[in-house]
């Protein structure tokens, strides 16, 4: 944390437009830039004159705060940073769906609103067609990591699939030299001790796993076909899975009904099974909210703008670290796997996508692996909010890179507008909890956080 003193700058600058001004409690002015992380606190001196364009100091321009650049070549900046991302051959991950079968009913899902999905489960020509392509991608440009995502349906209904998918893919790495990484989202209800050893032995690190709050109101949105008690299945496979080394990333569907339930239950799964659960916005996806089980009194919807406000109240601000708060606001290149030219999702039929959430719908495929020339590839990504005018002038670009373009077309059919990044409604909110973790007065322009090179964005 420093003052500059450096030499003043004369002649008045851009605000960049990523620059975001806010209030402390203290009523002292603080200063954002979404695109480099900088972040300073400043008296009414200073703040006065950064409203007129001058930097007396120097550390406004230093920060990105002030800037010689025109907000175009301010832009153009942005989508070099994403094009350059979007080109960066060093991880290769593919996305594969060996089955569209599922063994769980739940409420909420959007799946049963879509049209029917290839059945059966994915044939050893499919797994040959997928390695035969991942040497091909490997051949025209050489990667470093290789990672393997297994989706569905559920995958851990056919583990002998998984299991000859991993031999292939790590003789495939084990031949190029590159590293291999693998994860699995899955509801678990199928995982004893004897697959979760299986799911070890196939290099699979991560389970991504479901908990729908307590153990009644999760049995109740997460239901097994079998009438079987879900809670203590996925309970007790995250048990085996963690006793094997493989980590657990667990997210709770949260709603009105189940968010004010969220503090308590976090804590104590935390404490009696090590689980740290993220929540997340229950969403009607496909306008069958109000349908079936589907509806009040047992689910109850936020709207976006919603979420994001109950989202910021129900934050431990006591607890969250300054290194917590940075995280949350860097700033990033891209804002899914899908806008970068080495991600495809494959499915069972050999249909491969850009995007998990268009995966089996056949007019979003882009091509088939046994069908089609799988060395021309379309150009193409889901979503570039660099060239896109309802995003391009936004001063949340930087982080938000245009938020999951997937739900913003979803969301039309449920609200009649697109989804903004959360952070739109609640920046300057997360801004005052960022100065609370700093021991500082105003006094000119004080540096509270350094900019970030453009070396360091993810």
């Amino acid at each position: 944390m420093t003052t500059s003193t450096t030499t003043p700058t004369v002649t008045p600058m851009n605000k960049s437009i990523y620059t975001v001004a806010a209030r402390t409690g203290a009523g002292e002015h603080v200063l954002y830039n979404t695109a480099n992380a900088a972040f300073a606190l400043l008296d009414d001196q200073a703040f006065s004159q950064f409203s007129n364009g001058c930097d007396s100091t120097g550390a406004l321009a230093a920060a990105g705060f002030l800037t010689a650049a025109t907000p175009r070549e301010e832009l153009v900046r942005q989508q070099e940073l994403f094009q350059r991302q979007r080109h960066d051959h060093a991880r290769f991950v593919i996305s594969i769906v060996p089955t569209y079968a599922c063994n769980y009913r739940c409420p909420y899902c959007y799946e049963r609103a879509l049209p029917a999905k290839p059945a059966g489960f994915m044939s050893d020509e499919t797994l040959n067609a997928i390695a035969a392509f991942i040497r091909t991608r490997y051949d025209a440009h050489p990667f470093q990591t290789l990672e393997v995502q297994w989706y569905g349906g559920d995958p851990s209904l056919c583990l002998d699939v998984v299991r000859k998918g991993a031999d292939l893919f790590r003789g495939i790495c084990a031949e190029r030299g590159a590293a291999y990484e693998s994860m699995m989202l899955t509801n678990c209800n199928r995982i004893d001790a004897e697959a979760a050893q299986l799911i070890a032995d196939c290099g699979i690190s991560t389970l991504f796993l479901t908990i729908d709050g307590p153990e009644e109101h999760h049995n109740r949105r997460r239901v097994a076909a079998d009438g079987s008690n879900s809670y203590e299945r996925v309970i007790q496979a995250a048990r085996y899975a963690r006793e094997l080394g493989i980590s657990i990333l667990a997210t709770m569907n949260v709603d009105r009904v189940t968010l004010p339930l969220f503090r308590d239950f976090a804590q104590k799964l935390l404490d009696a099974e090590g689980i740290v659960l993220t929540p997340a916005k229950l969403n009607d996806y496909c306008g069958t909210f109000g349908t079936g089980a589907f509806c009040p009194p047992e689910f109850d919807l936020y709207t976006h703008e919603e979420y994001a406000r109950a989202h910021f109240e129900l934050i431990d601000k006591g607890h969250m670290t300054c290194a917590d708060l940075r995280a949350m606001l860097l700033p990033h290149t891209h804002f899914c796997n899908g806008q970068r030219d080495d991600y495809f999702v494959i499915d069972l039929a050999g249909d491969v996508y850009k995007c998990d959430g268009w995966v089996g719908l056949r007019e979003h495929a882009l091509f088939n692996l046994m069908r089609d020339d799988a060395g021309a590839q379309p150009d193409v990504v889901t979503h570039d909010a660099t060239t896109t005018p309802a995003c391009e002038a936004c001063t949340l670009l930087p982080i938000c890179q245009g938020s999951c373009m997937w739900e913003r077309v979803c969301a039309k059919g449920e609200t009649g507008s697109v989804p903004c990044h959360p952070l739109k409604t609640t920046l300057a909110d997360y801004l005052g909890e960022y100065w609370r973790c700093f021991d500082a007065k105003a006094d000119g322009v004080t540096m509270l956080a350094a900019p970030i090179s453009d070396d360091e964005l993810s």
